[in-house]
């Protein structure tokens, strides 16, 4: 049978020719340039990026030392000396008023003044207007820092919005984002500003020495009206709440509603509203609350009698008290009627002068039959009116039928953030001992028969 004839392998077959040599060491070189370009362009970029990072270092350390000693002269018994710190190329009237804000500070004894430039804080500013010259020009978006004395016990931090000039080693500054004008017209930006960038200011303390109250010159009279009616307040909140908080208090007189929006923030002008409590955020947990204020809108003097000057006072400030163990979400009527429970506290007035609203409706048979919605407060003048006062009314019975501890612990229980049905039932029966709809039904009838 044929057969396939047998052959032998060439053992030469998978050598290289020797023409492929030159080919195999030009690849290897290439080979290794391409790493060694690499490993060079790395090395060279963490370099730079080493060297950018070390720059930006000891230009915010710089930055750093040039804030403290900008805050040094505004804290200084003579402001003039701000003037070394202000650049030549500055607008006209910044100096004048650094020296006006300062003077105007130095009516109130600071435990701690000062800025803080974060990391990131200093970005390259346009050129466009720049002072001529060899100069840098810088964007810094800093951090005022500081706690009044005796009544804050920690310090609160604002942001402030500042234009630096460099000059070879010296720096200065160029814009102030959070100066205020004569006519009272703020800087556009979004720097803080605090009372004394509005003006010489009024100051007050109460009997204790641990609350302070500040306000305007024109303001004086009902300056010295709160820092008398302060000792009380502060019994009062504490009575109810416990010793739990700071037993201080910082009440500030806006004299202006570009001031009272300045001091609270954009969604309140003071139009609507005799004042308001404010406070920096707080982590979930934390019992530590700084830049606790109260502030009065500038027409609460014209606004407010003595008897609910106090009232409003001692609202705002058991917001104060509570505010570390106040989460938002919570439900309104418990928030706010809580703190209109503690305003109304002892009041020699009649229950229908407290809800003139409310008996209204309870005389016309329209009495409130479910606990107010969240979205009552606050809007319409005679909805929110009915709110906050049906909001009082189911305190103020709590406190009446199972004890003001009760209604203090119930706070607390349901403060705590937002909450299914299921959950505030289980809360309201842990406390009081009754569910929802049984707290519910005895409000309704507590209300027609004290307010009928």
């Amino acid at each position: 049978m044929p057969t396939e004839p047998m052959t032998t392998p060439d053992v030469g077959a998978d050598r290289p020719r020797r023409w492929e040599y030159p080919a195999l060491v030009a690849l290897g070189v290439a080979v290794v340039l391409v790493l060694g370009l690499t490993i060079f362009l790395t090395n060279r970029s963490d370099s730079d990026e080493n060297a950018a990072s070390e720059q930006d270092a000891e230009r915010t350390a710089q930055v750093q030392a040039f804030l403290d000693a900008w805050a040094a002269a505004q804290m200084s018994d003579d402001p003039s000396g701000l003037a070394k710190f202000v650049d030549s190329a500055a607008a006209p009237g910044v100096l004048e008023a650094e020296v006006r804000r300062a003077t105007a500070a130095g009516a109130l004894d600071f435990s701690d003044w000062g800025y803080e430039i974060p990391s990131g804080g200093l970005t390259p500013a346009p050129r466009t207007g720049a002072p001529d010259g060899d100069v840098e020009v810088w964007n810094a978006q800093v951090l005022l820092r500081y706690a009044l004395d005796g009544v804050d016990a920690l310090p609160t931090r604002k942001a402030v919005s500042m234009t630096l000039a460099k000059r070879g080693d010296q720096w200065s500054v160029l814009a102030d984002g959070s100066i205020v004008g004569l006519d009272g017209a703020r800087t556009a930006g979004e720097s803080w500003n605090g009372p004394w960038d509005f003006g010489p200011l009024a100051v007050a303390e109460n009997a204790a020495g641990n609350a302070l109250v500040i306000g305007h010159p024109g303001q004086q009279a009902f300056v010295d009206a709160l820092a008398a009616d302060v000792d009380s307040a502060i019994e009062n909140t504490t009575q109810l709440w416990g010793p739990w908080w700071s037993e201080r208090a910082v009440l500030m007189v806006a004299g202006s509603a570009e001031e009272f929006t300045a001091l609270v923030g954009s969604h309140h002008d003071g139009a609507s509203i005799a004042a308001v409590s404010v406070a920096d955020a707080t982590a979930d947990g934390s019992s530590d609350v700084s830049g606790q204020r109260v502030v009065f809108s500038p027409a609460a003097a014209s606004r407010l009698t003595d008897i609910t000057r106090r009232t409003v006072l001692r609202h705002e400030l058991m917001h104060i008290a509570a505010r570390s163990k106040t989460r938002d979400g919570s439900p309104m009527w418990v928030l706010e009627g809580f703190a209109e429970y503690a305003g109304n506290r002892g009041s020699s007035r009649a229950w229908g002068e407290i809800a003139p609203t409310l008996a209204a409706a309870v005389r016309s048979g329209d009495t409130p039959t479910e606990f107010p919605d969240d979205t009552q407060f606050g809007g319409v003048p005679v909805v929110s009116s009915l709110a906050y006062e049906s909001a009082w009314s189911i305190n103020a019975y709590i406190a009446d039928r199972f004890g003001e501890a009760k209604l203090t612990d119930l706070f607390r229980a349901l403060a705590s953030g937002k909450m299914t049905a299921e959950d505030l039932d289980s809360r309201i029966r842990a406390v009081l001992g009754v569910g929802t709809e049984e707290l519910r039904v005895g409000w309704v009838d507590w209300t027609n028969s004290h307010l009928g």
